[in-house]
């Protein structure tokens, strides 16, 4: 069955649609790891078990429904299927209807009323009045004890985990099923198990499933702190751009010098050059720590200290050099933040292509988990001699599990013959002539002698065995495609968002910074002609780059399949670290061509190729002027990008600092087992919220330089804005004449 979903098994449907967690029946299956979880029977449950629907050990015997919960009645234990009025085949929640049964049909009754009373107290009170009027309430009663059937308590209090059902196990479970299942096995309260669980609820994974269990919780603080504080941030952090742009970006420039002369001088006193003079005292003085070195050290720190000397002299005597050219750089900022607040609007054009991309992985995601879960139904028996055999279950506690003889070992449990009995006794006409021999799989095949709807039934009723889906290599080439697929749409949608930002900016340049002189709706109108003319050119740019990636992922497959191979093998390990290596290195000196590429497409309207060579030519011709503007503007962009994310998980830790958050005894639905991971998400979204709105940015700079240089190259700058004229020490020429030039 798969939960949540419509399930069809020997042509009877069994409606899912609300029942969409997955229950393990005997949780403490889950103990024995991933061979416990794939061998645990389970069934689709509409919520998880907590608080009023736990059946603790301690309270046995129970006498709620809720408390319960059962195999779907259709395969009900013990032939129940038909005798319960009204009960819908895939109900799994029956046991108060138990009662309602009033053919009693175990050979074993005897002996079962027997252990039962053996119990004493309420079970003895209960067996009592079976004796004297034997009903429904025998089933009910059985299934008080853990194992027994036909439903099964809900021992532990369980939370909801991508819709599955994980107990909560306490410390003292071991010994609070043995003194109550069993008084004479007391032996085991103390055994190794019992410190099995409390170290595995004190597991790296536990606490890892504590943590992200606070996401829920601290939702609030993540959409205030991360995504609103995020947003508010950018924008706040884009206005003081848009006025005081040239001013910070001289204070970064200032303080990246300021920095690289601090390391300097630090190194030279890890070096023992600095110790003596009455500055050098200053410094270590000022310093919060002891940073004295031992004589042994100071020889290192003298070539550290000759790097970093050599580092700071090259960064002044860039910063001196290049000083028109930062000026040009600080234009080209100022021009950037001219052009965005001509058109707000562009800084929410990102989430056009932000809901292309959710609805890609959306789509890619459920394609995958179509034929991941696609393929040929196959059941896994595990060996009669595996070491796993013996995985935790009820009967390691309490000598009054599996009471019917015919359970009481492995050995004596014919399979067969009890799903026979589960399955046959009403199905006669509701197969459409499937006969019992349908069903008659044998082990020592795995039921691989059977129909897949067989199969099906008589795996999932076995502890010894459990379905998968095995595929076969047209999925996996299916998947190779589906896969590529994702690679090429993904750069497709980058590629759209490229030239249709830089098409809206294009158009404030090439209009002199003008917005009278511009479309009355630019970024509409860029939209339009990057969909009609320039898609082509796009996907044929988008293709080049997904082949590399496609290759990488290649390689990186290759990598972990060969792992063995290169550990012999020095020269192996070397060359595959030097082909992946450069194929990083071609990615991204191809994202750098597109990039730009793509803004050629746009400012001139050519193709692929075409925009490709002048974009490579441009960036050639004028190398100093592009690399200082793209240095200026990366450092200035990161900056704002880490301020925002910074200031945001100040916000988010603040929130998380609150009594709401802190206060188990008052708030125990909102108590945050730890803030680490709530704090950490407000700060990731914040990053990503300020990455969209700071590509518009980035994306302006890189167009105006652009536009810039090309329209440097036809004779000198004619169409720059004012700011970039003054830069260059030219006036505007006539409207007129400019209209006649660009034409």
């Amino acid at each position: 069955m798969t939960c949540g979903t419509k399930n069809t098994l020997f042509n009877l449907t069994f409606d899912l649609t609300d029942a969409r967690n997955l229950y393990y029946f005997n949780p403490m299956q889950l103990l024995s790891g991933v061979t416990g979880i794939l061998y645990a029977k389970t069934v689709c449950a509409n919520s998880c078990p907590a608080g009023p629907s736990v059946c603790a050990a301690t309270d046995l015997p129970c006498s709620s429904g809720s408390q319960f919960t059962c195999p779907y009645y259709r395969y009900a234990e013990d032939a129940l299927y038909g005798r319960i009025p009204g009960v819908d085949i895939a109900d799994t929640t029956y046991w108060a209807e138990l009662a309602y049964v009033t053919n009693i049909s175990d050979a074993n009754i005897a002996s079962v009323l027997s252990k039962l009373k053996g119990l004493g107290s309420v079970f003895a009170d209960q067996v009592t009045k079976l004796e004297a009027n034997m009903s429904g309430a025998y089933y009910q009663l059985q299934s008080q004890i853990p194992g027994n059937g036909p439903c099964y308590p809900n021992l532990f209090e369980t939370v909801e985990f991508f819709n599955r059902c994980f107990p909560k196990f306490p410390e003292n479970v071991t010994s609070a099923l043995v003194s109550t299942a069993s008084g004479v096995a007391k032996q085991l309260s103390n055994n190794s198990l019992v410190q099995d669980f409390a170290n595995n609820w004190d597991s790296s994974a536990q606490k890892w499933g504590r943590y992200v269990g606070d996401i829920s919780k601290g939702i609030l603080v993540i959409v205030v702190g991360g995504l609103l504080g995020g947003l508010i941030l950018s924008l706040i952090w884009l206005l003081i751009l848009r006025f005081l742009g040239g001013f910070m970006v001289w204070i970064a420039i200032i303080f990246v010098n300021l920095c690289a002369i601090a390391a300097c001088l630090f190194t030279w006193v890890k070096a023992g050059y600095i110790g003596d003079q009455q500055v050098a005292k200053s410094i270590l003085d000022a310093l919060p720590v002891d940073i004295n070195p031992a004589e042994s050290e100071e020889k290192t720190w003298f070539w550290i200290a000759i790097g970093t000397s050599i580092f700071a002299g090259i960064t002044l005597l860039v910063t001196l050099l290049c000083i028109s050219r930062i000026k040009i750089a600080v234009a080209c900022v100022k021009v950037a933040s001219q052009a965005v607040g001509a058109m707000p609007t562009i800084i929410f054009f990102p989430l056009l292509p932000f809901i292309f991309e959710v609805g890609l992985v959306i789509y890619w995601v459920a394609v995958t988990a179509l034929l991941y879960s696609a393929g040929d139904l196959t059941a896994h028996c595990r060996p009669a001699d595996s070491s796993t055999s013996a995985s935790l279950n009820f009967k390691q506690y309490a000598n009054v599990s599996n009471l019917k003889s015919t359970y009481n070992t492995v050995t004596n449990f014919d399979l067969n013959a009890a799903v026979a009995n589960a399955v046959n006794n009403s199905i006669n006409g509701l197969l459409n002539g499937t006969s019992s021999a349908a069903l008659n799989g044998t082990r020592d095949v795995c039921y691989a002698n059977v129909s897949t709807d067989a199969r099906a039934l008589l795996c999932g009723r076995d502890p010894d065995c459990y379905l998968s889906y095995d595929w076969n290599n047209n999925l996996k080439y299916a998947f190779i495609y589906h896969f590529f697929g994702l690679l090429w749409t993904n750069q497709v949608i980058i590629g759209f968002t490229y030239v249709t930002i830089a098409g809206a900016i294009a158009h404030f340049y090439w209009s002199r910074g003008d917005s009278a002189n511009m479309p009355t709706f630019p970024i509409l109108t860029a939209l339009k002609n990057t969909v009609i003319y320039h898609m082509g050119s796009i996907c044929f740019g988008a293709l080049i780059i997904a082949i590399i990636q496609f290759i990488r992922a290649l390689l990186e497959y290759l990598d972990r399949k060969t792992k063995e191979l290169q550990a012999q093998n020095k020269f192996a390990e070397w060359a595959m670290c030097i082909v992946k290596c450069c194929m990083k290195c071609l990615e991204w000196i191809v994202k750098f061509i597109n990039r730009n590429a793509y803004i050629m497409i746009a400012i001139k309207g050519k193709g692929y190729c075409c925009a490709a060579m002048d974009a490579i030519a441009l960036i050639i011709s004028n190398i100093g002027r592009i690399a200082v503007v793209n240095m200026v503007a990366s450092v200035l962009i990161f900056l704002g990008k880490v301020s925002v994310a910074s200031v945001a998980g100040v916000i988010a830790y603040a929130m998380t600092e609150a009594k709401y958050y802190t206060s188990p005894e008052q708030y125990p639905e909102t108590y945050l087992y730890s803030p680490v991971l709530v704090i950490a998400i407000s700060v990731i979204a914040a990053y990503a919220i300020a990455e969209i709105f700071f590509a518009v940015y980035e994306m302006a700079i890189d167009t105006i330089i652009l536009a810039f240089c090309d329209d440097c190259n036809h004779g000198g700058p004619k169409f720059a804005p004012p700011l970039l004229m003054e830069v260059m020490g030219k006036t505007a020429i006539p409207e007129p004449a400019a209209k006649a030039e660009k034409a």
